[in-house]
């Protein structure tokens, strides 16, 4: 928020006393609201979002000027279709400009719930208030290790994969959640010798041959293709998640929406193609038309 805790602090405190009421309650596991700070929650969504409402009603009577959109990708993502993606909305879609931020699928999460970004297509869905999601792609992830690893074959056990020295994100992140989940269920150990939030210095870990990861197509295609890493798919059973479209749910409509989602449908249907066998599609962006099913 660019904005010090102690004049943060100081400005809720009078904000709490102009009103009457408390806000805020501070307790060992950080910070929640009171039932009158929910209700100003709710109020100020509302106020944002109709502030957010008069300049997109504004800016579409400047014909010279294009609506921003802040679209928030994964580094897979990023990795298969980033660049084609701001190369393509220039030529299809030109009254609209998208700001583009490359983040891990819960930090874009929180930057979507926070208001920074419009849209995220992050490998995350929790039933948080507020927040809307539509199920796009299913994608199985890899088993990775440095190009002179033995443990690869044609594929490889989840067991004997969890087995390895393993370097993963943290617990916040979909990958770790996943495997954990799997194990627990089959009461396994998981070995993660390395937790770093930082996918270049997974890679780096993985080419080095001092720890293998599962990760995703995208994230290590080119050092597939550059012979420095190897992959193979996870079995018994395989690990996959799944890409969805995130949108507040109150949101308000973008002057250029019909075209926006067409663009954004037709991106995700060539970020499939380039996962080959790894993805799946399973749903659209565009909204069902009546009469419709869902597939």
């Amino acid at each position: 928020m660019n904005v010090a805790q102690t004049a943060l602090g100081q400005q809720i405190r009078h904000l709490e006393e102009s009103l009457g009421v408390r806000l805020l309650v501070r307790h060992s596991r950080g910070i929640s609201l009171t039932e009158p700070g929910e209700v100003l929650h709710r109020h100020a969504l509302a106020i944002l979002s109709s502030v957010e409402e008069a300049r997109r009603e504004v800016m579409a009577h400047g014909a010279a000027r294009r609506e921003v959109v802040n679209l928030g990708v994964t580094p897979s993502i990023q990795a298969l279709i980033g660049p084609e993606l701001l190369l393509a909305a220039r030529d299809e879609i030109p009254d609209v400009s998208f700001r583009v931020v490359e983040e891990l699928s819960f930090i874009l999460i929180d930057a979507l719930m926070r208001g920074e970004l419009d849209i995220a297509l992050a490998y995350e869905f929790e039933n948080r208030p507020g927040l809307a999601a539509t199920a796009l792609i299913e994608e199985e992830l890899l088993f990775v290790a440095g190009a002179g690893s033995r443990v690869l074959g044609e594929s490889i056990s989840f067991e004997e994969a969890i087995r390895t020295d393993l370097a993963l994100v943290s617990d916040r992140d979909i990958v770790w959640r996943l495997i954990h989940d799997v194990a627990g269920r089959q009461k396994l150990p998981v070995n993660v010798a390395f937790e770093v939030q930082s996918m270049p210095a997974i890679k780096t870990l993985v080419a080095r041959g001092a720890a293998t990861s599962v990760v995703p197509y995208g994230v290590v295609a080119e050092e597939i293709q550059q012979g420095l890493i190897v992959a193979c798919p996870i079995r018994q059973p395989s690990i996959k998640r799944t890409l969805f479209l995130n949108r507040m749910s109150d949101a308000v409509s973008f002057v250029h929406e019909t075209a926006l989602l067409a663009f954004l449908d037709r991106m995700i249907g060539r970020l499939a193609e380039r996962m080959g066998p790894y993805g799946s599609l399973i749903g659209s962006v565009l909204p069902r038309r009546h009469g419709e099913v869902e597939p």
